[in-house]
């Protein structure tokens, strides 16, 4: 009896484990399945113009500011400066990040140029939740007016989730970065003026910031820095980027630089108080673009933007919109992303 009893338990223990291991192998087998989310992939064929940093400092001998030019043909780097007539976007990318991770973006833009808008339809499915008559009084551009000539900043790779004062450094840098693209501009003008040229005298007052993970936060630093210009930054598109707080704060400076930068914005919105700031805020527009539950890098918690009472809480796109699920890095390859921004 005493045998039989000790057999019949030795089998219960072994089920039990057998059970165990088999519930630990699905849900790892769950886990490392990939998940399919609808994109299709990216192709360029990138050039990256470096721009003098003139004046030179401090942040400039560390970091650099490049003009990323699509298509294969080999090109006069000069020449190509002092045709800049566009709208001047700058990249800036996140933890780790590399300035070349422009050329998605940057790429998908030119071809939006080149082969005018989409089909309408893609305007009526993405307005279906607009409320009122949605587009019925949008007129469709059979061209856009402008392209997009887009910079980034090359910050190194440095892990600037690690530590609040990196991410100030880069802050500093983006300021420089935003003045030296519309120097720039004026130069080129001046440049075509001199050589007999005929050239628009109506030059960018402004640059439009796409900051991806990290690099969303540092845009959002850089408006509010005291020693950017007014009215320099008035567009913000962050993609899968914490804006209440870092995802891993691992250093108390982090915390403290996020505290800070999200008091002056409260500051900068608030109604009826004079404050230094506020000029800068009151045109500004922050677009920020999730990549939903399935974004476990970057997660919805740290994603909100309601910071003042311009702030709306949707953290990502209904499916009639927007029928993918994009990881944090896939947000910059995935075409369809790409697509809606431009």
């Amino acid at each position: 009896m005493g045998g039989g009893g000790g057999f019949r338990g030795s089998c219960r223990v072994g089920a039990v484990l057998l059970f165990s291991a088999w519930v630990a192998l699905a849900a790892l087998s769950r886990l490392l399945r990939p998940v399919p989310n609808g994109c299709v992939m990216t192709y360029m064929y990138p050039t990256y113009i470096p721009i003098a940093a003139t004046p030179r400092n401090i942040s400039s001998d560390r970091y650099g500011l490049f003009l990323y030019h699509e298509g294969w043909k080999q090109i006069d780097f000069a020449k190509h400066i002092r045709g800049l007539r566009g709208v001047p976007v700058l990249f800036i990318p996140g933890n780790g990040g590399s300035y070349k991770q422009v050329r998605s973006l940057a790429a998908e833009s030119f071809r939006a140029y080149q082969n005018g808008p989409l089909e309408p339809t893609f305007y009526q499915e993405a307005s279906s939740s607009l409320p009122g008559d949605g587009l019925n009084n949008f007129s469709i551009p059979s061209r856009y007016g402008r392209m997009l000539d887009w910079f980034a900043v090359d910050l190194e790779g440095e892990h600037s989730a690690m530590d609040g004062q990196i991410l100030e450094e880069h802050t500093e840098y983006v300021v420089y970065a935003i003045h030296r693209i519309l120097d720039q501009y004026k130069e080129s003008h001046l440049e075509r003026s001199k050589g007999g040229a005929q050239s628009s005298p109506d030059l960018p007052s402004s640059v439009i910031l796409v900051g991806h993970s990290m690099g969303g936060f540092v845009a959002r630093a850089a408006v509010v820095h005291p020693n950017l210009r007014k009215s320099a930054v008035e567009t913000i598109l962050t993609l899968s980027s914490p804006h209440q707080y870092p995802p891993i704060a691992l250093q108390p400076s982090l915390g403290h630089f996020f505290s800070h930068v999200n008091e002056e914005w409260r500051k900068g919105y608030k109604t009826g108080v004079s404050h230094a700031i506020s000029s800068k805020l009151s045109n500004v527009v922050v677009v920020s673009v999730s990549g939903g539950i399935h974004d476990y890098q970057v997660p919805l918690s740290v994603l909100s933007l309601i910071l003042c009472r311009f702030g709306y809480p949707y953290a990502f796109f209904k499916d009639k919109i927007f029928p993918v699920i994009i990881y944090d890095l896939c947000l910059l390859a995935c075409q369809s992303i790409l697509w809606f921004h431009f």
